[in-house]
């Protein structure tokens, strides 16, 4: 009998999870809820970027939600929104399979974000989105 390499691995507590982000980031702002972590932080993506405060909110078995607070995300003229974005700019972050809940969001979600501004500034700059990737469904929650 063959055996799956890929078992299934059961979700990290919100935690756990609020532990390793506090961990990899000691400035963000954590808060774990019985049902909730909501993470406040700074990233700036590259020496040259703006400072960008992000708010994770996270819910087991959701994906985490990703929004930027300040500074209020720009469009491109001739644009109704920004790329890569769902309803209320909630960042596009990654492709579905990409994200799983056993995996800690301090090493692959905050990486994500940071990698997401810098092809936002990227795309302001220039017009065109080098992130790859596809538009998100707008009715997607």
């Amino acid at each position: 009998m063959a055996t799956s390499r890929y078992v299934r691995q059961r979700p990290l507590t919100l935690t756990w999870q609020g532990y390793l982000l506090k961990a990899a980031f000691p400035d963000f702002r954590v808060k774990v809820g019985r049902c909730e972590l909501r993470c406040l932080g700074e990233l700036r993506p590259t020496w040259l970027s703006d400072n960008y405060t992000i708010e994770l909110l996270y819910r087991i078995p959701d994906r985490p939600r990703v929004r930027v607070i300040r500074p209020t995300l720009r469009l491109l003229p001739g644009h109704s929104r920004v790329k890569h974005t769902f309803k209320d700019n909630e960042l596009c972050l990654y492709t579905q399979g990409d994200w799983r809940p056993d995996l800690p969001i301090s090493s692959h979600m905050v990486p994500w974000i940071s990698e997401w501004l810098s092809f936002y500034e990227d795309w302001l700059a220039t017009g065109e989105w080098l992130g790859g990737g596809h538009e998100p469904n707008m009715t997607a929650k």
